[in-house]
């Protein structure tokens, strides 16, 4: 199996500075997502912070990442024009290639026009952004009108933004998928929609965008939601007829794209 061989940079795991996770669930510190890069050959992974979660500082958590040899990804905090642009700043000073934008945890889920002025500093800073594409909330917190073509209108504005599609867009992984088919600087994570929930219509759409859209696919564990070799085995299950070369594009070198390493 292909697989066996191919290196895994893992697009989305979640370690926090002080091992909390939500909703009091039990998290993921820098060491054990260390300990899991010892038992995978070939793993690396993005480490994302999230705003609010597990006692989450620019500075702290740049630090954790630096020391345990994780490319970081800080997490956007504020959506308001200017402490964004002062937060943006911060970011890059501290050496962050790119951010997250979390609607659901910044509780801006129901509108996110804001994307825009997002893409525009990542634009700006040549940062990576990573969107949350997923839409399900509370009722009060819902989004009330569709984040697919607000993002849309975001990327009409701002074309140049290289883009994570985090979870694909769950359910509509073929809708924003479609975006990818057409820009190289984006691409679809399957973290977390690849797990959740599968069934049969999910595989065969998955192993459809496997084929004819290698190029524009990465995959995460969603850690600590999934452990990294559960998602492993999922892939086995799925790649069966996959070649080795589009797998490998797909587990490692996309990402390598946007993350080349640094020399």
């Amino acid at each position: 199996m292909p697989l066996v061989s191919s290196p895994f940079f893992d697009s989305c795991t979640h370690p926090t500075l002080n091992g909390d996770w939500t909703n009091g669930g039990p998290g993921l510190t820098f060491r054990d997502l260390a300990q899991i890069r010892q038992t995978i050959p070939g793993y690396s992974a993005l480490a994302i912070g999230l705003p609010g979660v597990g006692g989450y500082s620019h500075r702290e958590f740049k630090r954790e990442c630096d020391i345990w040899g994780f490319t970081g990804i800080a997490a956007v905090t504020t959506l308001e024009d200017t402490p964004m642009e002062r937060e943006f700043n911060e970011i890059v000073e501290l050496g962050f290639r790119g951010v997250k934008v979390h609607p659901r945890l910044l509780k801006r889920n129901t509108d996110i026009s804001y994307l825009s002025k997002v893409f525009s500093l990542c634009d700006k800073f040549d940062l990576v952004c990573l969107l949350c594409t997923y839409e399900a909330d509370r009722p009060g917190s819902l989004p009330s009108s569709d984040p697919f073509y607000q993002l849309c209108n975001a990327l009409n504005e701002v074309p140049n933004v290289r883009l994570i599609l985090m979870h694909g867009g769950g359910p509509r992984l073929s809708q924003f998928a479609s975006l990818a088919r057409h820009s190289d600087r984006i691409l679809i994570d399957l973290s977390f929609t690849i797990m959740d929930q599968p069934t049969a219509n999910l595989d065969a759409t998955i192993q459809d965008l496997m084929v004819r859209l290698d190029q524009r696919l990465c995959i995460g564990s969603d850690s600590p939601e999934f452990g990294a070799p559960q998602v492993i085995q999922r892939i086995n299950g799925l790649a069966n007829n996959i070649e080795a070369r589009k797998l490998n594009n797909i587990l490692s070198n996309n990402l390598l794209s946007f993350f080349p390493p640094k020399t």
